[in-house]
């Protein structure tokens, strides 16, 4: 009987336990047929889930079966071994074992003296595992006959032995794709392996041109070398390799001419891949090249630039995978390449300049279709459900198609990803949308001016999980139908016309994101908006949401809070924070204190801008380590700034990992992979078509920075780091401890009532870019050590008390009058006023001459003007005392205007 230590393989041993027929008989295990001797075991368990913790796997349970040839334990979540009885000779026992798999494991270089002892083994399955170091051949010495070597996705490193390969010199087939192995493939000890019929290096970072070395490989029928950084031209000799049948050099770093000449000799050829990142690769057809001897099943130029599709497809027939995209192909939809080949499975031209498509009549077997980004400008066939009947994804976005989508669309049953976004596609969806394409998983038909409800027609029957028809002109409530759709776990209807309030049952769904923003409707909150276990994104914003914020279950998941630009009322709740990454209230009419902040770590950005928020700004909020963006501007918040402000994650008790991507580039939501059937097979490539999909939403944080709201996503949003508390009531003196704020790149405190000096240690803020301290009650100077801070674009510290000379030099220099307006006692340059007191802006000698003339100029010019004005008067004071003719004038002048104004008095 057979005993297996771990619960994951409960099943088997009761299979095993509980038949009365021989072991022979027993699932997953494989008998000689003469002898009935065990030869093969299998304990694969692909369906488990990893135990916690990862188990030891006993090999003292297989000593009974010493004719073992086959031992698959893949995917059996162990991380290691032990062997009470031989210790780390145990599988030496084992002479008959040419095939060990260990795939999809947690093991590393402690189970290398294992392996090292089953000297007969030909084929080593370690793929997937935590391997690490180098290229393990030492502790591999001994294993000589081997003939397959998989390492597949592990995390060896550093450069290929050269001499000690040679151990291995009946290896045939060597995988090391998606490891770290790095260097130029020159100086590598690859070629040193003659007999190797298939090589894969994918997925690593080998530099530098193909070797020479390459062409003694003579025997190769698969060469993988995609994704690297291999640069310089492809050489000649890959014409020599008359055996090959798999070539793929997919996403390196090539340049120069290639002539599609170089595989017309090769007859066995069933894949070729090709394409550059740099550009700088120009793929050429010849006359030779038109008359390609093999025939391909898929191929695969992208990024080649090619400005006509290679004359040699039209004499393929095979063909199940064409990539022509990223190219300059341009004109009419080659209908041709479709009705040449029957059995085509993938098409994809994105990112080229076609116009106009036409299909054929009928593509019964293509299940992969990709026009996305051309200009395509035409409407859609009316039948085009009825040709591509077999289709599973379609991709149609970043065109300019026109007019309606054909009710033939709600006939395509196999349909799973639909992709219609970014077009000028109008009027209401197919009625039937939603129960034809039953298949359907992924639809998204965001920036069109489709209209009408949002769903006509619904079947609990349909499989649809992501559901996005943003930006269009939908208009109606949120239907009921909506609740067939169970399976949905994205919903995003922002920025349509839909009125009405949303609706409780909303909350029904196992949701991961939730937009209905920038919509017309009314009416509270639902309460189970707030409960959704696994929602991390919930944006109503934009709309005209009313009555208080409802509590929130407490829950470790982080989500994002977006309902900025409502007229919500009330207080936050306390529980309104548990688990929170984002929030934003912005633009509300919130009131009451900030809530204690205690239960929320996670938090990275708090928006709270333009509520009536009172009291002070709570020390609780100095615990959140790994907030980067906090505005609470435009507030009635009062009291001094906390100094444990520093504990920010852009200060100097934040964490270190708040570098990390707290949002990434592509917020994965939900995500599939579409297969086809496998076309190309050998002993390590499995060779099939496949895409995988994400939904990615662009989160936008809207912050103030150099005097303005600027829009922060994707990259910007990790690199950003603010404090705005602008716009309240706060006092007292800024505390020195801000200039902790090493990372922060915008400081707000302007519009309060803050006093005391300017701190010194600003001077730190070494990343700052916007620093705003205007309509304050700030006095003294203006510290000269501001002028290091050489990220400075925005300084701004108008109407405040400040004195003294205005510091120049650097970013200083650039700064004009507005930055100091309001400080009557500032003096020099970008003002106009001079400093006194012998007291001079220029270092220079000459300078100070100069202003200390033009500042005496000025006080005897004064004391002129003041000496003429006392002269004049008392002459003419003098002049009246003498009677003479002229002072009579004088007098009678003055009795004539006083008689006028009587006059003027009594007609009033």
């Amino acid at each position: 009987m057979i005993s297996v230590i771990t619960d994951p393989h409960l099943d088997i041993r009761r299979g095993w336990v509980s038949s009365d027929r021989s072991c022979c008989h027993w699932r997953r295990i494989k008998c000689d047929i003469t002898s009935k001797r065990v030869i093969g075991i299998s304990l694969s368990l692909e369906s488990i889930h990893s135990p916690d913790p990862l188990p030891l796997l006993n090999l003292t349970l297989f000593h009974p079966f010493e004719e073992l040839q086959s031992l698959n334990l893949s995917s059996g979540y162990f991380k290691g071994w032990f062997d009470k009885r031989q210790g780390d000779k145990g599988l030496g026992i084992f002479r008959n074992l040419e095939t060990l798999d260990l795939g999809y494991n947690f093991y590393d270089s402690s189970v290398f003296p294992y392996l090292n002892e089953a000297v007969s083994l030909k084929t080593l399955i370690l793929r997937d595992n935590l391997f690490k170091g180098g290229f393990p051949v030492q502790e591999l010495r001994n294993l000589t006959s081997l003939e397959v070597l998989d390492l597949k996705f592990n995390e060896f490193s550093g450069q290929l032995p050269a001499q000690e390969l040679t151990n291995l010199r009946n290896l045939r087939a060597l995988d090391l794709s998606n490891n770290q192995f790095s260097g130029s493939l020159q100086k590598q000890g690859i070629c040193r392996l003659e007999q190797l019929q298939e090589l894969r290096l994918s997925r690593n970072r080998f530099v530098g041109e193909i070797p020479l070395c390459f062409s003694r490989l003579s025997k190769l029928r698969v060469l993988d070398l995609s994704s690297n950084h291999l640069s310089g031209k492809i050489p000649y000799f890959i014409r020599d390799f008359k055996s090959m049948e798999y070539l793929s050099l997919l996403d390196n770093d090539f340049e120069g001419l290639f002539s599609l000449g170089l595989i017309t000799e090769l007859t066995e050829l069933k894949v070729f891949k090709l394409s550059s990142r740099s550009g700088m690769l120009q793929v050429v057809e010849t006359n030779v090249s038109s008359g390609l001897q093999s025939h391909l099943s898929s191929i695969s130029l992208p990024h080649c630039n090619l400005g006509k599709i290679p004359g040699f497809l039209r004499y393929q027939k095979e063909l199940r995978v064409v990539d022509l995209s990223n190219n300059i192909l341009f004109g009419v939809f080659p209908t041709w390449l479709l009705e040449n080949n029957t059995e085509l499975q993938a098409l994809l031209l994105q990112n080229n300049s076609y116009k106009t498509l036409t299909l054929p009549r009928t593509m019964r077997k293509l299940h992969f279709l990709d026009l996305s980004a051309n200009n395509f400008n035409n409407q859609l066939p009316k039948d085009v459900g009825l040709i591509l009947t077999s289709l599973r994804h379609l991709n149609l976005s970043n065109n300019e198609f026109q007019g309606n989508m054909p009710s033939s669309m709600a006939r395509m049953e196999n349909i799973e990803f639909l992709d219609l976004s970014y077009n000028n596609f109008s009027g209401k969806l197919p009625r039937n949308l939603f129960t034809g394409c039953y298949s359907l998983s992924w639809l998204k038909l965001s920036h069109n001016r489709f209209s009408g409800p949002i769903i006509r027609k619904s079947s609990d029957e349909t499989s649809l999980i992501t559901l996005i028809m943003d930006n269009n002109m939908f208009t109606g409530k949120i239907p009921r139908t909506l609740l067939n759709l169970r399976m949905l776990s994205v919903i995003d209807l922002s920025n349509n016309f839909l009125t009405g309030t949303i609706p409780r049952w909303l909350g029904k769904f196992f949701l991961e994101v939730l937009r209905i923003s920038n919509n017309r409707l009314q009416g509270t909150i639902p309460p189970s908006l707030f409960n959704i276990p696994y929602l991390w994104l919930l944006d109503l914003s934009g709309n005209f949401l009313s009555g208080s914020l409802p509590p929130r279950s407490s829950s470790d998941y982080g989500y994002i809070l977006d309902l900025h630009n409502n007229y919500l009322t009330g207080s936050i709740p306390d529980t309104l924070w548990d688990g929170l990454r984002l929030l934003d209230l912005r633009n509300n009419k919130l009131s009451g204190n900030i809530p204690l902040l205690r239960s929320t770590p996670s938090i990275s950005v708090v928006l709270l801008r333009g509520n009536n928020l009172t009291g002070k700004i709570p020390v609780e909020l100095c615990g959140l380590r790994n907030v980067r963006m906090l505005d609470f501007a435009h507030n009635r918040l009062n009291e001094s700034i906390p100094s444990c402000l520093t504990n920010l994650s852009f200060g100097s008790g934040g964490h270190s990992y708040a570098d990390s991507d707290w949002y990434p580039a592509s917020m994965l939501s939900n995500f599939m992979e579409i297969y086809t059937e496998v076309y190309y097979k050998s002993l390590i490539v499995s060779d099939r078509f496949s895409l995988d999909y994400s939904v990615d939403f662009n989160v936008q944080v809207e912050f103030a920075v150099k005097q303005r709201y600027d829009l922060y996503m994707r990259g910007t949003l990790n690199q950003m780091f603010g404090l705005d508390l602008s716009s309240n009531e706060l006092s007292g003196n800024i505390p020195e401890e801000l200039g902790d704020l090493k990372r922060v790149r915008s400081l707000n405190l302007s519009r309060n009532s803050l006093s005391g000096s300017i701190p010194r240690s600003f001077s730190n803020l070494r990343s700052i870019e916007s620093l705003d301290l205007s309509f304050n009650k700030l006095h003294g100077t203006i510290p000269s050590q501001l002028t290091m801070l050489q990220s400075l674009v925005v300084f701004n510290v108008s109407y405040n008390d400040l004195s003294g000379v205005i510091p120049q030099g650097k970013q200083f220099n650039t700064f004009g009058e507005k930055s100091y307006i309001g400080n009557v006692l500032l003096c020099g340059s970008p003002t106009n006023r001079s400093c006194g007191g012998g007291t001079t802006i220029s270092s220079e000698k000459e300078d100070e001459d100069d202003d200390e003339s033009g500042l005496v100029d000025i006080v005897v010019l004064w004391w002129s003007l003041g000496a003429t004005y006392v002269t004049v008067l008392m002459g003419f004071l003098v002049f009246l005392c003498f009677d003479s003719p002229w002072r009579r004038a004088w007098f009678r002048l003055v009795d004539t205007f006083i008689d006028r104004i009587k006059d003027v008095l009594g007609v009033i």
